[in-house]
């Protein structure tokens, strides 16, 4: 009877997940999609993917970006990536995208059933609902969503890490190929390669050594596809602006505002025009930002840049975590996925441009709730349980920008509510590392 009741559960998850994929693909611009397919069509016309050539061919705008450079942030090789999306109608690569992004999903879902549970010695049926808990947990984790209406590349990233730790966490490990996969995440977010100070402290010079070769393989492919007029803009010129500025610039690098207004319609809400056709810049409204480094940009705005503010914050939690390894002996787990996953909320801290959408990283903390609760009631672990709880429930709840933004306590808290989340689901993760004995009674 649970185990029926949990596939209706979840049907109606994965019915939802799907009807929203076919909103978001009629109805919203994807602000984050948009900028891909445009650098992807820039390059099919020859032209440079890092400037925004609404001046010259309005029909390269990606609908959104208000400077003279463009609102891509990736390395040349990611844009030739899509130039096969580009080469179809916005609408039908929208589509493309969703549902590519949706089956990556549960391929990651898949990875990570195979880290937590292959050992699992449970009887069937139980393996089974914990499957099923975690997939119902998983497809209504509002960073997902999130990441759907703004057609993000993270579930990639998140792809070829839960590869490489799958090659690195099992029983027979191939520690090379594992960091050859980190090294191609790196691609795509490139503070992936924060991973490594942590490999390195481990002394898994094996994953140093594929991560080096899965990057010296995508350099030879940048020069390849990209050209090296290209590759020496993007190191030269556009990685500096972008690890300054990200998206945004100086008030010099912005458009003439007549600009936008000939091609923005006047309308009571926000909407974009791609290929003709009009878009919602945003189907759902939600607070999207989710790293600790907002703090000083708060504080101390101008004093320095994310990336300054970004290597302080990261080396401060890299020595507590050499201290705290040290004093509680919490190395002992590092073929546990749970002691990464700890190391993963550390690095989306760290980042200056961590976003709602990138923590589809956390996700797998639905597994550790299915696995790790019912042993920490039976040991009597409310505390740690409470803020495990407490930290998911924070991050997965939707969120409604427009509901929350004037109301003065709340809207304060909601713009603070992830990295919160980030810093209680972490501190749960070391409690629960702290307090578990032998290694083999720890989940994956």
């Amino acid at each position: 009877m649970l185990t029926f009741f949990l596939l209706v559960i979840l049907a109606i998850s994965l019915f939802r997940t799907v009807n929203y994929a076919i909103i978001f693909s009629e109805q919203s611009i994807q602000m984050d999609f948009t900028a891909y397919y445009a650098a992807g069509k820039s390059l099919n016309s020859g032209l440079s993917p890092y400037v925004n050539h609404i001046l010259t061919n309005w029909e390269l705008w990606d609908g959104i970006a208000s400077f003279k450079h463009s609102r891509f942030l990736y390395p040349p090789l990611v844009a030739n990536l899509f130039q096969p999306l580009a080469s179809v109608p916005y609408i039908n690569a929208k589509y493309i995208w969703n549902f590519f992004n949706l089956l990556c999903y549960i391929i990651c879902f898949a990875l990570l059933t195979f880290i937590f549970l292959r050992n699992d010695k449970s009887e069937r049926y139980k393996k089974f609902n914990k499957i099923l808990v975690s997939a119902i947990l998983a497809f209504n984790f509002f960073p997902f969503l999130a990441l759907l209406e703004r057609g993000q590349i993270d579930l990639v990233t998140l792809f070829f890490i839960l590869l490489g730790f799958s090659f690195f966490l099992k029983k027979n490990k191939n520690e090379f190929f594992s960091g050859v996969f980190f090294g191609i995440a790196t691609l795509f977010k490139l503070y992936s390669f924060l991973l490594i100070p942590f490999f390195l402290v481990q002394k898994k010079y094996k994953v140093i050594y594929g991560y080096l070769t899965g990057i010296t393989v995508l350099v030879l492919l940048t020069i390849v596809f990209s050209g090296t007029k290209l590759s020496y803009e993007y190191l030269a010129t556009e990685a500096p602006r972008i690890a300054k500025f990200g998206s945004s610039g100086t008030p010099e690098m912005q458009l003439p505002v007549w600009i936008l207004q000939a091609y923005l319609p006047m309308t009571p809400t926000s909407i974009s025009i791609i290929d003709g056709r009009m878009y919602l810049t945003e189907s759902i409204s939600f607070n999207s930002k989710a790293s600790f480094i907002r703090l000083f940009e708060v504080t101390l705005p101008n004093l320095f840049s994310n990336s300054i503010y970004s290597f302080f914050v990261f080396a401060v939690f890299f020595l507590l975590f050499l201290y705290f390894k040290k004093k509680n002996k919490i190395g002992e787990f590092e073929n546990k996925f749970i002691f990464w996953q700890m190391i993963l909320i550390v690095i989306t801290l760290s980042s200056p441009y961590t976003w709602l959408m990138n923590l589809v990283w956390l996700m797998p903390l639905s597994f550790v709730i299915v696995g790790e609760l019912p042993g920490m009631i039976k040991e009597k672990k409310y505390a740690v349980a409470v803020i495990l709880i407490a930290g998911f429930i924070l991050l997965a709840y939707p969120d409604n920008l427009l509901v929350t933004k004037n109301i003065k306590i709340i809207g304060e808290f909601f713009k603070s509510r992830f990295v919160i989340s980030e810093f209680l689901l972490a501190l749960s993760l070391f409690l629960i590392l702290k307090y578990k004995k032998n290694s083999e009674e720890i989940i994956p």
